[in-house]
C-alpha cells in the first residue's frame, strides 16, 4: 500500500491510499496493477472505491499437505479492512490433505479448554467456518485423511456461507466401496457444532467400517465379526464434540442396509442360539440377501423386523442396541422338518444383556403352548378320520368339536341300534 499525493475534489478528506496487488509497496513505478482507492481522514478509514474482481491460482504447501486453487475473489479489500463478505469461487485440487494436521487441540488440551469455555468461545479443535465469507466451491482432491479414514478421489461442490459448508454430491471411495454425501457442516453456534447428512453407500465393507468409525464400534459392534460388504443409505443429524465426531447421544437418524454376501462367525448371541437349538454349525454361517432396516435416537439403533436365512433356518428378528452395549431382541426361528421336533414349528427367543456378554432365552411357555395346540390338532384330525370326517372338515378346528360330537353321537345310535334289533 502506498500514499498518493493529492487530495479527492470537493472533500475534506486529504488523505488517500492505493492498494498494489502487485505488492510492489515501495518504488512504485507505475505498473498499473492497483485496483481500490481507500479514502481516509483523521479518524480512520472512510470510503473504498474502484473495487473490483481479483483472478488467481495459488499453490499452498504445509508440511506434506498441498492445496491448489483457481480463484475469483469479490470485495478483498471490505473484507479485510472493514469486516464485509468476501465473495469468490473456487476450484480447488489437491493430491494429499490431512485434516488431523489442523485440528488445534490434543484430547487433553481439549478437555481443559471445554471445563473453562463460555458460551461466546469456540471448542477448540473444532474447524469453525467463518461468517463472513460466501464461496461456491469445486472440490477434486485425490487423498484426504480424517481421524482414522481415508477419503480417495474427493469430488463435490461446496458452498460455505454465514458459517456453513454445504455439501453437494460428495463423492469419494473409502471403506472399500463408495459414498455420496448430501448436507451441510455448521459452526453458527461455535460451541456446538452440527451435521446434519445422507450418505449413498456401495459396497463398504463390514471389517473396515468397523475399524475405521468409532460410531459403528459403539452402536454396531456385530460388524467386526462379519465379513462382506453392503450398501444402502443413511440419514443423520447430530452434534459434534471437540474432535469433530458425532455425539451419539444427540444423534438422529435412519437408514436401510442390504448385503447379498455375508459370512458371520464369533458372535456370541449367535453362538448361544445355535446351542439353544442344539445347532452348533449355525455358530459359522452364510447369509444371503439380508435388508436392515433401522431408526437412531436417544442413544439406540432399533431395528425393523427382519429375516435371515441360516442355512434351512430362518430367523426373524426385532429390537435395538445401545450405546452401553446393551442388547434387547426378540426373535422367532423357524425350523425345518429335518430337526425331527414336528410339533414345533418356531421357537420364540429373547437377546438381552450386552454384546460381550449376551443372554439368551427360549420362551418355554410358547413352545408348551404350540406343542399342546400341535397334538390337539393331530388327535382331533385322526379322531375325526376314524368317525369318518373329510379332511377339511377337520382342518376347521373352530367347528370340529361340535362336528366330532355330533359324528360320534351319531355312531352310538347306530351301535345302539344295531344292538336293540
Amino acid at each position: 500500500m502506498h500514499k498518493m499525493g493529492f487530495t479527492k475534489a470537493g472533500t475534506s478528506i486529504d488523505k488517500q491510499w492505493v492498494v498494489c496487488i502487485s505488492r510492489r509497496f515501495s518504488n512504485c513505478k507505475g505498473c498499473g496493477l492497483c485496483k481500490f482507492i481507500i479514502v481516509t481522514d483523521d479518524k480512520g478509514i472512510k470510503n473504498i472505491f474502484g473495487i473490483e474482481v481479483s483472478f488467481f491460482t495459488a499453490t499452498v504447501n504445509i508440511g506434506k499437505n498441498d492445496i491448489t486453487a483457481d480463484s475469483r475473489f469479490e470485495n478483498y479489500i471490505g473484507y479485510a479492512l472493514k469486516g464485509t463478505t468476501l465473495k469468490g469461487t473456487l476450484n480447488i485440487h489437491s493430491n494429499y490433505f490431512n485434516l488431523n494436521d489442523f485440528m488445534t487441540a490434543s484430547a487433553d488440551s481439549v478437555a481443559t479448554t471445554e471445563a473453562a469455555a463460555t458460551d461466546s468461545t469456540a471448542i477448540a479443535g473444532v474447524i469453525e467456518v467463518p461468517r463472513n465469507i460466501d464461496f461456491q466451491m469445486d472440490a477434486n482432491l485425490k487423498q484426504v485423511l480424517f481421524d482414522k479414514m481415508t477419503f480417495n478421489n474427493m469430488n463435490g461442490k461446496l458452498i460455505v456461507k454465514d458459517g456453513k459448508v454445504d455439501m453437494k454430491n460428495l463423492s469419494m471411495g473409502t471403506m472399500g466401496g463408495n459414498v455420496v454425501m448430501n448436507g451441510y457442516y455448521s459452526t453458527t453456534n461455535a460451541k456446538k457444532p452440527e451435521m446434519k447428512a445422507g450418505f449413498k453407500l456401495s459396497d463398504i465393507s463390514f471389517s473396515q467400517a468397523y475399524k475405521e468409525l468409532d460410531m459403528v464400534q459403539q452402536l454396531a459392534p456385530i460388524f467386526e465379526n462379519l465379513k462382506g460388504n453392503f450398501s444402502g443409505s443413511i440419514n443423520v443429524l447430530t452434534d459434534l464434540d471437540a474432535a469433530m465426531s458425532p455425539v451419539l447421544e444427540t444423534m438422529q437418524g435412519d437408514g436401510s442396509l442390504s448385503t447379498r454376501d455375508l459370512s458371520l462367525s464369533g458372535v456370541k448371541a449367535i453362538d448361544q442360539i445355535a446351542d439353544a437349538i442344539s445347532q452348533p454349525s449355525l455358530k459359522e454361517m452364510k447369509v444371503k440377501d439380508m435388508t436392515l432396516d433401522f431408526t437412531i435416537k436417544d442413544g439406540r439403533v432399533e431395528t425393523k423386523p427382519f429375516d435371515i436365512k441360516m442355512g434351512d433356518y430362518n430367523l426373524n428378528l426385532s429390537g435395538s442396541t445401545g450405546l452401553d452395549q446393551t442388547i434387547d431382541y426378540s426373535g422367532k426361528i423357524k425350523l425345518p422338518a429335518s430337526t425331527g421336533i414336528s410339533k414345533l414349528m418356531t421357537l420364540d427367543l429373547k437377546i438381552g444383556g450386552s454384546f460381550t456378554s449376551p443372554k439368551v432365552s427360549v420362551d418355554t411357555k410358547s413352545m408348551a403352548n404350540q406343542a399342546l395346540e400341535s397334538v390337539a390338532d393331530e388327535a382331533i384330525s385322526k379322531l375325526g378320520e376314524k368317525l369318518g370326517l373329510d379332511s377339511a372338515t377337520t382342518a376347521n378346528k373352530d367347528s370340529i368339536k361340535q362336528k366330532v360330537t355330533e359324528k360320534a353321537t351319531e355312531k352310538a345310535l347306530d351301535f345302539l341300534k344295531k344292538k336293540l334289533k
